[in-house]
Order: C-alpha cells, then sequence, then structure tokens
C-alpha cells in the first residue's frame, strides 16, 4: 500500500504557518480599516456635537440680548450696546476667540475687529449657507478669507462656525454669528478617543489572531496525529500484506512440497527395490567374472553399473531428505569441530577435482545449538556445490567460520564456502534456492535448497556474494548459544 499521495498533503504545521502568516495580514488590515473607519465617525460624532452645543449656546444668548430691530439698524447705541452685550457673553464660552455679527445681507454689522464693520462678503460660500438657514462649520481655516484680511497668525489652528439667527415671530434668517474657535479641548478628546480606539481594536485583534492561532495549532496537531496514525496504519497493513504474502507462498510451497513428496515416496519405494537388485545382480556377476577369469573389460562394465546405481541411490537420498519434514536432535556443537569432521567426507572427489582447500577457523567459537546430521549435510551441501562451480583443472575453496551480530544485534555463529569457481550471474542469485533449480548438466537442483532448509530450520540465514568469472560466497549463519 502506498503512502505517496497522503506525504503531499500539507501537515499541521504547514496549515498552521500558513494561518500565522494569512491571518496576520487579514486581521491586520482589518483592524487598520476598523479603527480608521471607527475613528472617522467618533471624530464626527464630538465635531457635530461640540458645534451643536457652541451653536445652542450662541442662538440662546442671542435670544437673551439681541432683537431684530438690533439687525435692522445696527448703528444704534442701544443696537452696539446689545451686541458688545452678546460679545462679552459669547467669549466666557471656553475656547471662543473671535465674533463677527452679520445681518441677512452679508453686511458684517459688528466686530471685535472694527475696521471690518460695513464690509460685505457675498462670496463666502459657508456665510451664504448660514443666511440661507444651516448651521455651517469650517474647518479648513489655512486657506484666507476676505474678512480674515486684518487677522494674524496668533491662532495657528481655529474653526469657523456660522450660526443663522431666527427670532420668534419671524420666519426667515435675521443674521448670522460667526465665531472662531480654538478646538483644542476637542481635538485632544478625538485623539483621545483614536487612541482608545486603536488601542482597543489591535487587543481585541491580537486576542482574535492568538485564540485563532491557538484553535489551528490545535487542529494542526490533531491534523498530524490522524496523518501519524494513518502512516502507522498504513505501515501496519504494508507489513500484513507482506506477511500474507509471504504465508501465502509458504503454504503454497508446502502444498507444492506435499505433492512432490508423495510423488517422491511413491518413485523411491518403486525404484530402490529394482535399484537394490540391479546391484545385488551385478555385484555377483562381478564376483563370476573374477572367479571365472573372464576379461576385466566386463568387470569394469559391472562397476560402472554398481556407481551409477551408487549415484542414482544418492539422488533418491537427497530428494527424499528435501520433501521430508526435518526432525531435529538438538544439541550443543561447535561448528569448527562439526567442519573438521565434514570435510574428510569430501576428501576423494576434492582429490579427484584437483582443489585444496583452506581453513580459516579462530580458535574459539560460541557453541550453537542444533542437529549436528542436518548441519553436516549443510556443510557437505555447500562443499559439493563450490566441487562443481569449479572448472577442470583444479582450484581452491576457503572454509571460514566465525562470530558477527545479527540484525537485531544478537550474536550468530557462521560457516563461509569460498571458491574459484565461474561465479553466478546477477540474474541468477535470486533463482538459486529454488528448488529443482540448476544451470550444471547432471545436478537436480536440490543441494543448495537443502542447505538453506536445513539452516532456517535452525533458525539461521544463508546468505551468497558472487560476481561471474569471481568465484562465490556462501554463508550459512546460526544463532550463538548465550548461557545465562
Amino acid at each position: 500500500m502506498s503512502t505517496g499521495g497522503a506525504d503531499k498533503r500539507p501537515t499541521g504545521k504547514a496549515l498552521t504557518r500558513r494561518f500565522a502568516l494569512l491571518s496576520c495580514i487579514v486581521i491586520g488590515l482589518i483592524t487598520i480599516v476598523l479603527s480608521f473607519v471607527i475613528s472617522y465617525y467618533l471624530r464626527k460624532d464630538l465635531l457635530d456635537r461640540e458645534w451643536g452645543i457652541t451653536a445652542d449656546y450662541i442662538r440662546s444668548v442671542a435670544l437673551y440680548h439681541l432683537t431684530p430691530a438690533d439687525f435692522a439698524v445696527p448703528q444704534r447705541q442701544i443696537a452696539q450696546e446689545h451686541f458688545q452685550a452678546f460679545y462679552r457673553q459669547t467669549v466666557m464660552m471656553p475656547e471662543i476667540v473671535r465674533v463677527k455679527i452679520y445681518d441677512a445681507t452679508m453686511r458684517v454689522v459688528w466686530s471685535d475687529e472694527p475696521r471690518l464693520v460695513g464690509e460685505r462678503f457675498p462670496d463666502n460660500p459657508h456665510l451664504i449657507g448660514a443666511v440661507a438657514g444651516r448651521t455651517m462649520v469650517n474647518i479648513e481655516t489655512h486657506q484666507r478669507k476676505g474678512e480674515n484680511v486684518y487677522e494674524g497668525q496668533e491662532f495657528p489652528v481655529l474653526v469657523e462656525l456660522y450660526v443663522p439667527l431666527v427670532f420668534p415671530g419671524t420666519a426667515d434668517v435675521v443674521g448670522v454669528v460667526e465665531t472662531y474657535k480654538v478646538p483644542a479641548a476637542v481635538l485632544a478628546n478625538i485623539r483621545q478617543g483614536w487612541y482608545t480606539v486603536a488601542g482597543t481594536a489591535l487587543g481585541g485583534s491580537a486576542l482574535l489572531y492568538l485564540s485563532l492561532f491557538w484553535i489551528v495549532q490545535r487542529a494542526g496537531r490533531r491534523i498530524d496525529e490522524q496523518h501519524q496514525a494513518l502512516e502507522n496504519r498504513s505501515r501496519e497493513l504494508s507489513t500484513a500484506n507482506q506477511e500474507l504474502q509471504t504465508m501465502q507462498a509458504q503454504l503454497l510451497g508446502a502444498e507444492r512440497m506435499a505433492a512432490i513428496g508423495e510423488v517422491v515416496a511413491a518413485v523411491a519405494h518403486g525404484i530402490r527395490n529394482p535399484l537394490a537388485n540391479i546391484r545385488a545382480a551385478a555385484q555377483v556377476a562381478a564376483l563370476d567374472c573374477r572367479e571365472c577369469g573372464q576379461s576385466s573389460l566386463a568387470a569394469k562394465h559391472l562397476t560402472n553399473i554398481m556407481a551409477e546405481v551408487d549415484r542414482l541411490e544418492g539422488r533418491l537420498k537427497e530428494l527424499l531428505q528435501f520433501v521430508r519434514p526435518t526432525e531435529r536432535h538438538n544439541a550443543s556443537l561447535d561448528l569448527n569441530t562439526l567442519l573438521r569432521g565434514t570435510v574428510p567426507m569430501m576428501a576423494e572427489r576434492l582429490a579427484q577435482a584437483g582443489i585444496v582447500v583452506l581453513e580459516q577457523l579462530p580458535p574459539r567459537l560460541p557453541p550453537i545449538m542444533g542437529d549436528a546430521m542436518l548441519i553436516e549435510q549443510v556443510i557437505l551441501s555447500l562443499l559439493g556445490n563450490a566441487i562443481e562451480a569449479i572448472p577442470a583443472g583444479g582450484g581452491t575453496i576457503t572454509l571460514a567460520t566465525g562470530i558477527e551480530p545479527d540484525e537485531r544485534g544478537m550474536p550468530c555463529v557462521f560457516v563461509e564456502v569460498r571458491d574459484t569457481g565461474v561465479g553466478i550471474a546477477a540474474e541468477e542469485i535470486p533463482k538459486i534456492f529454488t528448488p529443482f533449480y540448476t544451470t550444471k548438466a547432471q545436478g537436480t537442483g536440490l543441494g543448495l535448497a537443502i542447505a538453506k532448509k536445513f539452516t532456517e530450520a535452525h533458525g539461521g540465514t544463508m546468505t551468497v556474494w558472487s560476481r561471474p568469472g569471481e568465484g562465490a560466497c556462501f554463508r550459512a549463519a546460526f544463532p550463538a548459544l548465550i548461557k545465562a
């Protein structure tokens, strides 16, 4: 089962990093926009309230001190006294520093700057709006108008407020009061409000970001855990699938071996008795040849017949060993001693082939637990395979033993059989332990299969290294017997 598609999915850490970046940008933009929007409406609300309170105050003072007649004939002494009283009362309001009074024709009828009295300013848009009945506010006072001709720079920031006056009993605007106000307090309140809004927005955004980040981080960890769980389950399923395939192969092999075993047992039973009779007859004929003085040629043929019968008997014995269930008689064994006792069994074949045997046996090895006869058969099979691999003319076989750790780190005792034969092609190595597979004209394909079977029956492993033309090295490793 492949997990390649799952590996391409983003992990929880990647999702957390993406969220940290994107959410910071989005929440930051929302915070900025929200701060400006709230600040804008807060400023507008504070200014509207400030100008509304000021305008109401000016109207109440005007109704108390002024009359419509004052605007009709502003030159009268009584009118000027009323205007003066109105001015004194108006400037008592904090932050009001200048006052102008216009009639309905936009002419200055009174001002704290006397040089403006009698002047008309029909091009003032705010004054025009106030004459039309609207309370007008001009915050942009950096652009000087005609009525500002006599004013200096003593007040860098001023707000012009135009308040239309409508008296009881009249429907039209009688006059307009223009005041200059220093908006220090209201601007300070606006700044304070802006700081409050900005701080609140930043604090809320930070809290929101941290809360969402915590949630996403938890979700990311959960995703990683689920991803890891899926990977573990995938590995478990893959392992189970491999084990199932291995078991299936073992069952098929066992079924095949059982069928082969039945056939081999039947064939061996049917052949061994005739073979025994043939050999016995050949032995009797050979005795008769010696007693009657017949030619040596007949004796030679009879000897060949007995040799071939013996060889066929050996092949049947190999077949029976391979298909028969392995019964072990375990005992503590010294691999060096077992090896020294096994090599002489092959001495005649080694001598006939002109092969020299070299031994590399360390003086002391840990014992192994096993059946001496079966392990002896492993060594004989490896030696026989090495002899057959060396071409005519002789060669060398090196026998070596030693100790090494296995894949789990447990000590194992091994025996190596290295030859100077023709070697094994890389594509042939996976097949050489398959029963009945052989590349030799006279081979049965059972020698290496028997060696591997008996080695694994003892909990060991069989490995091979080889290159064409460079010989081969077979190693059988067995678990070492470690005394507690």
